[in-house]
């Protein structure tokens, strides 16, 4: 008889924590997304599919983001991004550097908060300066006929987001930019990562 009361005072007990938990996470889950909440993101990823460092058409992009969420299923976005590739003339390679300043506006498509997912889509502008060479006009000697340029364009995006904690967000997203008068190629195809980390604010969930 003793035996059974202890089993079943370990079975409430884990009962309460398991319940305790749940309460905690439903808590936290519920503070994500909420109308007038701001983060931050830092991101990376592939330009243009896998290539090798070292080979032609290979590149990177970097983007440092702020974001404010207008509604519990939308929210703008401001990111200062950089597509760097690398393209091969001869034996030497030259470096293609777009330095953007864009804004997007996101809307949830799918996913639950309380299950940790949410797939957003989004539309915007971009728009910056586009070096070629880092602005040199010769390349082992020989003149380059592309020239640097300011670009601008559409932009649009699917995001993947994944609840890790009450204030941190991981993101998989493919992005693709239009730029008008690049002198290389408009389209840019991204797909990377990124965290995405909330900022304490006077959101409406305080």
């Amino acid at each position: 008889m003793h035996k059974y009361k202890s089993t079943l005072s370990i079975m409430c007990k884990r009962s309460v924590l398991l319940i305790s938990a749940l309460l905690c996470w439903q808590s936290v889950t519920a503070q994500i997304h909420q109308a007038g909440q701001t983060t931050i993101e830092l991101s990376a990823g592939l330009v243009d599919g896998f290539k090798l460092p070292g080979k032609d058409n290979f590149g990177v992009f970097c983007g440092l983001s702020y974001s404010r969420y207008k509604t519990l299923n939308a929210y703008w976005k401001g990111t200062v991004h950089l597509n760097q590739k690398f393209y091969a003339y001869d034996r030497s390679l030259v470096p293609v550097s777009q330095w953007l300043l864009e804004g997007t506006y996101f809307t949830r498509v799918m996913g639950l908060i309380n299950r940790s997912w949410v797939i957003n889509v989004g539309g915007g502008v971009a728009g910056g300066y586009e070096s070629i060479n880092q602005d040199r006009g010769e390349v082992q000697g020989a003149s380059l006929m592309n020239r640097s340029e300011w670009v601008f364009g559409p932009t649009l995006a699917i995001e993947c987001e994944y609840i890790l904690t009450g204030r941190t967000i991981l993101v998989v997203r493919a992005q693709e930019y239009y730029l008008f008068r690049s002198n290389i190629i408009p389209t840019r195809f991204n797909v990377g990562v990124g965290i995405k980390f909330i900022l304490d604010t006077d959101s409406e969930y305080k």
